[in-house]
């Protein structure tokens, strides 16, 4: 008897298989496996784009009040440091020069200015310093000159405040230096100087944030910043 067979299967040779896809041979491999490829390499989308863009907004809105305050509380702190850089200035120009120096508060007008006594010279002799309590008017521009003014009053959002030894508020005081760095106030300019025999303090305040940064004339002269 007779048996019929079915054709033998053919089986794939390695000839017939589908190569791999080379990453390298993008050619190479099939639509479907490209699609994957781009689907995995591709960008941002526009909501994505969107939303990244609200978020920054977001933060920076939070974080500007507190950015401003940091502006102006930096901005106190460099006008109490030119305030205590003016009065070691007024000091060191009176050893320095050999003559007396003052530094004039007036709180009406904001102002810290700066006039250092002429020095007189006779025909026969050597040249004479004035002290601080030869000087007639400080004012008068045959016995003083300018030296510097610090101009206060359009600072934002800063409050400036001189304060005698017992803490009491004056609304013009005059600091003199001598060049053997002695110092006298006054606190009246149609008045005489005397010594200052406790510290001054002069006050500057973020009237926004209440921060206060003091500047301190000692008996001695050397002006500092308070902690």
């Amino acid at each position: 008897m007779q048996l019929a067979f079915a054709e033998a299967l053919v089986r794939p040779t390695s000839c017939s298989r589908r190569p791999p896809c080379d990453s390298d041979r993008p050619r190479a491999c099939s639509p479907g496996q490209r699609a994957l490829r781009r689907r995995g390499a591709r960008g941002f989308t526009l909501p994505e784009l969107l939303a990244v863009v609200v978020l920054i907004g977001i933060l920076a809105a939070a974080a500007s009040p507190s950015f401003v305050s940091g502006m102006r509380d930096r901005r106190v702190n460099r006008t109490a440091m030119e305030i205590s850089g003016i009065y070691r200035l007024a000091r060191y120009q009176a050893i320095g020069r050999g003559t007396a120096v003052l530094v004039r508060w007036t709180a009406s007008t904001g102002e810290l200015q700066v006039r250092q006594a002429q020095i007189d010279s006779t025909p026969a002799g050597p040249m004479i310093a004035k002290s601080c309590l030869s000087v007639l008017d400080w004012m008068n521009a045959a016995e003083t000159e300018p030296v510097t003014t610090f101009h206060t009053e359009g600072i934002e959002l800063a409050s400036m405040q001189l304060l005698d030894p017992t803490g009491a508020a004056r609304a013009d005081a005059d600091v003199c230096f001598t060049p053997r760095g002695r110092t006298f106030v006054r606190y009246d300019p149609s008045t005489g100087f005397a010594p200052l025999l406790g510290a001054l303090r002069v006050n500057v305040t973020n009237t926004r944030t209440g921060l206060l940064r003091s500047v301190f004339v000692p008996p001695n002269g050397v002006a500092r910043l308070g902690l």
